[in-house]
This record gives structure tokens, sequence and C-alpha cells, in this order.
């Protein structure tokens, strides 16, 4: 085996898995995505959001937002974010949000997110601020995420 695949050796290379969907529930798309579960802190339930690694923040939708407005940081700032969707002027907070793990174990990330009352579209889980803070993976044969701290 190639020492470029080792990751630590004894170390597990990810504590959770769960199978992803390629579409989101209520937001229709001409093609296949990679939206995952996860939970912000202070929502009651799971939702989705679209992983993106070109996205450069986390992006709540504005029903997530609304709803655990009292648990996000004083804003860091504000900001304009380019999108597909157009240019939104919104804030940047500090929250902590949890990768739902079907196997193995549920992962939280402190993790930057941006919150607009604009925004139109899904959840993004974006690059900088939460999915460069963990050890990721995709199985398009299997619709499985795969996940892991860093540390």
């Amino acid at each position: 085996m190639s020492s470029d695949l080792v990751l630590r050796p004894g170390e597990p290379s990810f504590t959770g898995a769960a199978r992803y969907s390629d579409g989101h529930p209520w937001f229709r798309e001409d093609q296949s995505r990679i939206y995952v579960r996860f939970q912000p802190e202070g929502a009651e339930l799971p939702h989705v959001a679209l992983l993106d690694t070109g996205a450069h923040y986390c992006i709540l939708d504005r029903e997530i937002a609304t709803g655990i407005d009292r648990f996000l940081t004083e804003p860091l700032g504000q900001m304009e974010l380019r999108t597909a969707y157009g240019t939104i002027r919104g804030d940047l907070h500090t929250h902590r949000i949890t990768l739902l793990a079907e196997a193995g174990d549920s992962l939280d990330i402190e993790s930057t997110v941006f919150v607009s009352p604009d925004w139109r579209a899904p959840s993004f889980l974006g690059y900088v601020g939460a999915l460069d803070r963990l050890r990721f993976a995709v199985d398009p044969q299997l619709n499985r995420f795969y996940f892991g701290s860093l540390v």
C-alpha cells in the first residue's frame, strides 16, 4: 500500500458515516448533488445541506437561521457573498453544527456560517470554516458520506 494512502497508523480514517441524498427534498434541481443531514445547535430537527467544497462558507437557509437566531454568536462581520444565486449581503457567525451519523459517531463542528434574510436557496456546507476542519470522503456507488475529526 502506498504511504500516500495511510493517514495516521493505528488511527481510524473516519469516525462516522451516513447515506447522502442526490437531491433536496423541496428544492428542485436538474442534476444530482450531495445532500447530507446535519443539525445546527438549537434546531429541534435535523436538516439537509448541500456539500459544496466550492462554497466559501456554510450558508443557513432562512428558516433554519430564524429558528436558531438566539444560538448564533454576535456577528463576526457583515459581507457580500457572491453565489450561483446572485450576490447576497449577510452576517458571518460562529455556530456549532453536527454531522449526523448512521454508523459510528456524529461529529460536532464549530463552523463559520453566513446568514442572510435574502437567501432563498437551501443550506450549504462550505469549505472555509467547516469542511476544512474535518476529514471526509464520498462513495458515489453507495451514496455514503464518511467523516471524522482531523485530530
